[in-house]
């Protein structure tokens, strides 16, 4: 018989050896390197689906806050979710993400990040989201961001930047919560970064011997890789950021460096204005998990951008909501347009797009990537 629960600290080694089986070749650091918190017997967040005491099918959990403004929003990140080979086709992903949604609102996880885009998660009320420029530098603009940046001085992160670092880090409006710790391990880990087998590294600019900007960026090693190098995250000056990304093209090499900029980033966007950029999406899903107190939790971020008076939403059958305005005017939306409405500058769903019109002031609310340090 089948059994759907949490992993328990002890069984974490062979949930580790099970990703590592799916998910890694020889020239990959483990699973359990690249994603600490998704097996981490302290946190036991994850969940197996085990027939006759064997794990067969895994997804892989993990907590964490976010900053949004003056709000402080509780999620979760769902990922490396795998059925070993053998038992595929009985629906065990699916089984296991209705037991981790009862989990999240159990532990008032409010809004949930999905790696995936498959179907199992569009059917379950999880929908894209959000807006990004992703921005492609290239050696000749490299050369023009650095030069615009002359004035700052540019190195590789040292072991005395840490707590400078994290004072970056934590000045940004929107962002996961990140100790100096965790913004070391995360680094240290790659996660998103070693599934397309690149390495960190991490760059600081400094004007008059304070620093103004760090970035962390994902470039090949030795192995090879043929994937793109990327900007993973960043924090501080724009004109800074700018200069670290064109320093990280010219400096090691890199034929392109994508930069991916969240619509929110108006600093950094102007910035990067002489680059060629792409529009896209947040990468992966979005779950909502409990939107009550989503809203309720967003109330000082609102206060601090509005003097509007804020709308109140219910939750009503069949996965919709229904959304009453201060002035009164009442929106019946389903999870797709809810989510639209909430994350979208330009939402295309005609009920998110009457709802925006009523409260344009309220949304968008900004989300940071989630292909960021805190990819899981």
């Amino acid at each position: 018989m089948t059994e759907i629960r949490l992993v328990a600290a002890e069984e974490m080694e062979a949930a580790v050896r099970g990703s590592d089986a799916v998910f890694r070749d020889a020239e990959q650091t483990s699973m359990g390197i690249a994603f600490p918190a998704v097996f981490s017997a302290a946190f036991s967040q994850s969940f197996g689906a085990y027939e006759e005491g064997k794990l067969v099918s895994f997804m892989g959990l993990v907590p964490a806050d976010l900053r949004i403004g003056a709000a402080r929003v509780p999620m979760f990140s769902i990922g490396s979710v795998f059925t070993l080979p053998a038992f595929r086709g009985h629906g065990y992903a699916g089984d296991l993400l209705q037991a981790a949604k009862a989990h999240i609102r159990a532990s008032g996880g409010v809004l949930v990040y999905i790696s995936g885009e498959r179907s199992l998660y569009m059917r379950n009320q999880c929908h894209l989201f959000g807006a990004i420029n992703r921005y492609t530098i290239g050696p000749e603009h490299g050369e023009q961001l650095l030069q615009a940046g002359a004035g700052f001085a540019i190195r590789e992160l040292s072991l005395t930047d840490w707590l400078h670092v994290a004072e970056l880090a934590a000045a940004r409006l929107v962002a996961y919560e990140q100790s100096v710790r965790e913004l070391a391990e995360l680094i240290a880990s790659e996660a998103y970064a070693s599934c397309l087998k690149l390495r960190h590294r991490t760059l600081v600019a400094t004007q008059g011997g304070r620093m103004v900007a760090f970035a962390v960026v994902a470039t090949p090693d030795a192995r090879g890789s043929g994937r793109t190098p990327f900007a993973v995250e960043w924090a501080g000056a724009a004109d800074a950021l700018a200069a670290l990304f064109g320093n990280a093209v010219v400096a090691y090499g890199l034929p392109q460096l994508d930069v991916p900029v969240a619509w929110h980033e108006q600093a950094l966007i102007e910035a990067l204005s002489s680059v060629p950029s792409t529009a896209c999406r947040n990468l992966g899903t979005i779950y909502v998990a409990d939107a009550e107190r989503l809203f309720a939790l967003l109330e000082p971020y609102w206060h601090a951008n509005t003097a509007s008076a804020l709308p109140r939403i219910r939750t009503l059958a069949d996965h919709r909501y229904g959304l009453t305005a201060a002035d009164g005017q009442t929106f019946e939306l389903d999870s797709e347009a809810l989510v639209s409405l909430l994350f979208d500058p330009m939402p295309s769903l005609p009920d998110a797009q009457a709802a925006r019109a009523a409260l344009h002031d309220l949304f968008p609310v900004p989300l940071p990537y989630a292909g960021g340090l805190n990819y899981v």
